[in-house]
């Protein structure tokens, strides 16, 4: 098996190669040069999309790569240069597009933030949820839909609660019913 981190660029690049492990080693060797070209531009445009451009640039210097024409990190210096530019004036175009041809409309997006009421009201509202979720489930019941709430899968409930996936299935349904039952009532 070759040991590629002894090789030069050049050899690493003999053709174009598609062998994996050259590639990977070149992309080792130079994704500092990537995110420094992204840092450089990062004042101008998203950081992540210029590493992202950065990285698609740098797979197509290699595979574009002449070696008449010079060495690779100046050739990549170049690509990733002109990538950087070209995504930070896309970035500029997109964020004109949005600011240039609406700017009354931006001006007049309401504020999504919760008034003080509403806060208090979602708590009051959230509080008396959770006492009628304890009073009208079972103990399985209550636990699954406090795992609903928590955001976790039906996989992650029953792992936490140490039991099948179909019981979480059922459990949920089941209180699902009786709550819906019971504001049905009292509405």
């Amino acid at each position: 098996m070759a040991d590629y981190s002894q090789m030069s660029d050049n050899e690493l690049l003999e053709n174009n190669s598609t062998d994996g492990g050259k590639i990977t080693e070149l992309i080792s060797r130079y994704m500092k040069f990537v995110f420094a070209a992204a840092a450089k531009y990062s004042q101008m445009a998203d950081y992540e999309e210029l590493v992202s451009d950065g990285m698609q640039g740098l797979m197509a210097a290699i595979q574009s790569y002449d070696s008449e024409k010079g060495g690779f990190s100046t050739y990549l210096s170049a690509v990733l240069d002109n990538r950087m530019k070209t995504t930070v004036k896309r970035f500029l175009r997109r964020q004109n597009r949005l600011l240039g041809t609406q700017p009354e409309e931006l001006e007049n997006i309401p504020d999504a933030r919760p008034t003080p009421e509403e806060i208090v009201i979602n708590r009051e509202n959230r509080a008396a949820l959770l006492r009628n979720m304890r009073t009208k489930l079972t103990m399985l019941e209550f636990r699954c839909m406090e795992g609903v709430m928590m955001g976790l899968s039906y996989s992650e409930i029953a792992a936490a609660l140490g039991i099948e996936k179909k019981s979480v299935d059922n459990g949920i349904a089941r209180a699902r019913a009786k709550l819906r039952k019971f504001y049905e009532e009292n509405e």
